[in-house]
């Protein structure tokens, strides 16, 4: 009996075409779905990435015409200011050099470089120092305004309206959000303030920079001891030459008050309980009922009482 011949099997060149693609299909979707999750993880784990304590992290004020140095970027004059909220030295010194700081930034004579410590931190003024400067971290980093505009706003009331350092009432996470939103910025800075996101930054900002005094104020880096708004711009004139526009420091807010004592850390020569080098050793307060001391005796020739 004869047997048909069998067929050559044909190959499908359509289906396996269709085959191939939907294989690439789905291998480029799986990418696709990778990429997207672990770029959501990203996100995540950096927006929830705190500053830690020892981090030394400064708010950047420049102006679009910044002097720097010939061939960078890089500014001929930077001014770093270490400041607590709580200071009322440095209250005094945004009062007087206030105008001459704003001054040198617009011109674009300096970059200023502002550190916002916590020198005096305690729970008895309910860790004001950290919170505040925490919050002007918060600010800083929500700020889109040229030159900091904003944050600049908000360093102005922040003194304006500075609490007495032997106060008993400070102001709450819900009025330094309030501030900050008078000053223009609000986004994600109201969580930035209630969850405490720089505190352990700014608490641990004074040991990270090396400064035990507040303000302190560095040009390029070195220490700079500070007499007159006058005497600043003459320094940084030196550095950068003339600046259009700068000739003099503008007025003050009030009369200058430099050279008295500013805040001091704690273990610090000149902090409380710690006397300054040279100075003569306090004597202890009269206890209640105690006899008073015997009055120093009158100069010769002194008329007595």
């Amino acid at each position: 009996m004869a047997t048909k011949p069998k067929k050559n099997a044909s190959y499908d060149l359509r289906a396996a075409d269709r085959r191939r693609n939907l294989f690439i299909q789905i291998g480029l979707t799986a990418v696709v779905v990778v990429f997207a999750v672990a770029l959501v993880l990203y996100i995540v784990m950096s927006g929830d990435k705190k500053p830690t304590g020892g981090e030394a992290k400064s708010i950047r004020v420049a102006s679009s015409k910044l002097i720097t140095k010939e061939g960078t970027t890089e500014p001929k004059a930077v001014v770093s200011l270490y400041e607590d909220f709580l200071c009322p030295v440095c209250g005094r010194f945004e009062q007087t050099f206030g105008n001459t700081i704003t001054q040198l930034i617009e011109s674009g004579a300096i970059a200023a470089d502002y550190y916002m410590v916590a020198i005096l931190d305690r729970p008895a003024n309910q860790n004001y120092s950290s919170r505040s400067g925490a919050a002007a971290y918060c600010v800083a980093d929500e700020d889109t305004t040229p030159d900091k505009q904003a944050f600049r706003r908000f360093h102005a009331a922040m003194y304006a309206q500075q609490p007495s350092e032997t106060g008993t009432v400070f102001p709450t996470n819900t009025q330094l959000i309030e501030t900050a939103r008078q000053a223009g910025v609000v986004g994600k800075v109201p969580d930035c303030i209630n969850s405490g996101r720089n505190v352990d930054m700014v608490d641990g900002l004074a040991q990270a920079t090396k400064v035990n005094a507040t303000p302190t104020v560095r040009i390029n880096g070195e220490d700079y001891q500070y007499s007159t708004p006058d005497a600043l711009v003459a320094k940084i004139k030196e550095i950068v030459g003339d600046v259009p526009g700068l000739t003099s420091a503008p007025p003050a807010n009030v009369p200058p008050q430099v050279g008295g004592p500013g805040a001091v850390a704690p273990g610090s020569p000149g902090a409380p309980g710690v006397p300054a080098p040279g100075a003569p050793e306090a004597s202890a307060p009269a206890q209640p009922g105690a006899p008073a001391a015997p009055a120093a005796p009158a100069p010769a020739g002194a008329p007595t009482p």
